[in-house]
């Protein structure tokens, strides 16, 4: 790794600042070039063949960097009307670039971001959401066929595409009738307490169990081996003191290696960084040096390096590893930086 960690923060409160900052090992944090201090980052992925190359998902356009994050340019869809919450590169092809947005939706590039059009999307809004419109969270590939990806929005559940991305459409079954359930009940930002099943904000594949994605919402992790007709519970209380889940990853060197990070809520005082070694099985806690003082709201994984971790809470605690999660180093972003949604490192 080159001892780099980029964290993006939003204005979440008066004359803070929501933009991205950089670390360079053993320095300080730094606001970048080229992205605004207003625009919100609310996602961050390094390019996984590229050193170097980063993108970026605002809340005001979509931003490419070839400098490991030194310096930035926008990839032309700020004039969409349209926030941007998620961005991913296909495994399948790493010129076909996906991003996700506000109102839920989603754009294509086939040439690194150069030019994108949009795809079609079926899944209107379910709830009447107190801070607006339900977002476009996180994008994944089935492992094995380019065909088939899956989406979820906050908060709205489940989307699905079997055609490539070029359309997506709700994939609600399984979501609607765990959310009926006692247990799974849960109101914070509707008039309505089935919310808490679509509250999502995470979804992922793994080569170890291809046909299966991983959601990841307030209740918890799900698996649905048939896009979205069941879920089956992961049962993360058996292992973890709380289950509000803000991101889920596969390992880069191993496929039944899943990294999870465990809060309260969206916003409370606790949170934690957990791994499983059989494909959601079982979980371990493995940031237990450290005591995160509010939500984990990101963690972010080195495009190939297998020991090199970073989350990131809500109130702009850093922590990120280089070997493993054996040790882990904190900083603190500056005090005017606002809300902290997600990390990378390099």
């Amino acid at each position: 790794m080159q001892g780099v960690v980029l964290a993006g923060t939003a204005v979440t409160r008066p004359d803070s600042v929501g933009t991205l900052y950089r670390l360079e090992d053993g320095g300080s944090w730094k606001t970048v070039d080229g992205i605004p201090e207003t625009v919100g980052v609310q996602a961050i992925t390094p390019h996984p063949s590229k050193p170097g190359v980063v993108y970026a998902a605002t809340r005001k356009g979509v931003f490419q960097s070839d400098d490991s994050g030194r310096s930035w340019r926008e990839l032309g869809l700020a004039g969409e009307g349209r926030q941007f919450w998620s961005v991913a590169v296909s495994p399948h092809d790493h010129d076909v670039l996906f991003v996700g947005s506000s109102p839920v939706g989603f754009y294509r590039s086939a040439d690194g971001g150069r030019t994108w059009r949009p795809c079609r999307c079926d899944q209107p809004e379910r709830f009447k959401i107190t801070f607006g419109g339900s977002r476009a969270m996180s994008i994944a590939f089935h492992p094995t066929d380019p065909r088939v990806m899956y989406a979820v929005a906050e908060i709205n559940g489940l989307l699905v595409s079997t055609d490539s991305g070029d359309s997506w459409q709700g994939a609600n079954t399984a979501i609607e009738r765990l959310s009926r359930e006692p247990a799974l009940r849960s109101r914070e930002v509707t008039d309505d307490d089935t919310e808490g099943m679509f509250d999502a904000h995470w979804i992922c594949t793994s080569a170890a169990r291809p046909d299966a994605a991983f959601y990841g919402c307030r209740m918890g992790i799900f698996a649905t081996d048939d896009r979205g007709e069941s879920l089956t519970s992961l049962d993360v209380d058996r292992y973890a003191p709380f289950h509000y889940t803000r991101g889920v990853r596969p390992a880069i060197d191993d496929p039944r290696t899943l990294y999870a990070c465990f809060s309260i809520s969206s916003r409370s005082e606790a949170g934690a960084m957990y791994r499983s070694r059989d494909v959601g099985e079982s979980w371990e806690r493995i940031d237990s040096q450290v005591t995160p003082k509010s939500t984990i709201l990101g963690i972010g994984l080195h495009a190939s390096d297998p020991r090199a971790l970073v989350s990131v809470t809500r109130h702009g605690q850093v922590f990120y590893t280089a070997d493993g999660a054996r040790s882990w180093t904190e900083t603190q972003l500056p005090a005017n930086a606002g809300d902290c949604f997600c990390g990378a490192i390099l």
